[in-house]
């Protein structure tokens, strides 16, 4: 009874907190409504008894990388006013529906292979040797992605100071 009760507020969170980060009109908001979403996931893993992968969600992404995130959109000082920028609009809606088909590719595919729904083992050992052997690859691209992100930020950053 409990532990619906908790999924459906969890559920509810990291719904409403997505939609917050869509709708979010500057992006200081949309960063702080990312940490209501990343910290409403860890409940909902902590409900799958994954209590590693709920810490490390709590530390890592809603921790450092939010924390991250913040200080690059200070650093960069936006806000309503920071005046006219470029409209990226039809690029972004285009990369978007790509990642949303080939998301929805692999879910298919994994439903379709029964892998989808397969228990894990939320142990720490379990999840390092995951991480080092069959998802390696989207572990090191996804710091990479974060490291180019960064420095991103910083030339822009400095670009407007000089």
């Amino acid at each position: 009874m409990i532990e619906t009760l908790v999924f459906y507020l969890a559920a509810t969170l990291a719904i409403g907190g997505a939609l917050a980060v869509i709708l979010a009109r500057t992006p200081l908001t949309g960063a702080l409504s990312l940490i209501v979403t990343l910290v409403a996931v860890a409940m909902l893993y902590l409900l799958l008894d994954a209590t590693f992968v709920a810490a490390m969600q709590v530390l890592v992404y809603a921790g450092a990388i939010m924390v991250l995130f913040v200080f690059v959109i200070m650093l960069l000082n936006l806000g309503p006013e920071s005046g006219a920028r470029p409209s990226y609009g039809s690029l972004s809606k285009l990369l978007g529906g790509a990642a949303i088909g080939y998301f929805v590719v692999r879910l298919i595919g994994a439903v379709a292979t029964g892998a989808a729904g397969r228990p894990v083992d939320g142990s720490i050992k379990s999840v390092g040797q995951l991480l080092l052997s069959d998802y390696l690859f989207a572990f090191e691209s996804i710091s990479v992605l974060l490291l180019v992100a960064v420095v991103g930020a910083v030339v822009l950053g400095l670009r407007r100071l000089t």
